[in-house]
């Protein structure tokens, strides 16, 4: 008996995951560059990749691909700095160091484009999506504040902090780092670098652990 003939596998096509993926990317650049009136579905669906009628059969208007886009960007921020909290010792070294580097994340939304794109359109499109906006800014804060919180309080348990409210420190200390980088950017106008936020991250964290710092 001849060997049987080896088929090679036809490569599948294109998921339906990895599409939606590639839409709200190109929404996101779309969107932060034209604002949600000007920007084109054509366009979006051109820098996907995909056809026009696939962006409408994911989304079914604009509207909702608009603010699937913001949500999506702002969770991917969001889990990015879920990542940085991770990764916070509560054992370091250097905790002005450490404090320094959570800093830059949180501040890290400014520092990239599709997040510096989402501070900037929830300021400018509040007027018609201020409801989707609120629900999307809180859920990420509400999430941010309580993994900072529990990362806080770890520091406090190893002798690193003085804490009796630990949201009530991560409020604090997200709020020291976010209006600086909020203010220099514009809302969103400007991408900042870490050369501008190195500074302010520094003296959010001095007065950060001049009110929660261990004292020798």
């Amino acid at each position: 008996m001849g060997a049987m003939a080896t088929r090679t596998p036809r490569a599948a096509p294109a998921d339906r995951v990895d599409k939606r993926e590639a839409v709200l990317r190109a929404a996101i650049a779309v969107f932060g560059r034209e604002g949600y009136a000007r920007a084109s579905v054509d366009e979006i669906a051109r820098l996907a990749g995909v056809a026009k009628p696939t962006v409408y059969n994911r989304f079914g208007d604009k509207a909702t691909l608009f603010v699937e886009t913001v949500a999506h960007a702002a969770a991917r921020s969001n889990d990015a700095v879920m990542d940085v909290i991770d990764a916070t010792s509560t054992q370091p070294e250097d905790l002005r160091g450490e404090l320094e580097r959570l800093g830059r994340a949180l501040a890290g939304c400014a520092m990239h484009s599709d997040g510096a794109a989402v501070i900037r359109l929830q300021m400018t499109e509040h007027a018609e999506f201020g409801e989707a906006f609120d629900k999307i800014r809180t859920e990420g804060r509400d999430r941010t504040l309580d993994r900072l919180a529990g990362k806080l309080a770890q520091l406090a348990a190893t002798g690193h902090l003085r804490l009796t409210d630990p949201q009530r420190a991560a409020r604090q200390f997200l709020a020291l780092i976010n209006d600086e980088a909020l203010v220099r950017s514009g809302y969103g106008t400007t991408v900042l670098t870490q050369a501008d936020i190195a500074a302010p991250v520094a003296d959010a964290v001095d007065t950060f652990l001049a009110a929660f710092g261990t004292r020798a």
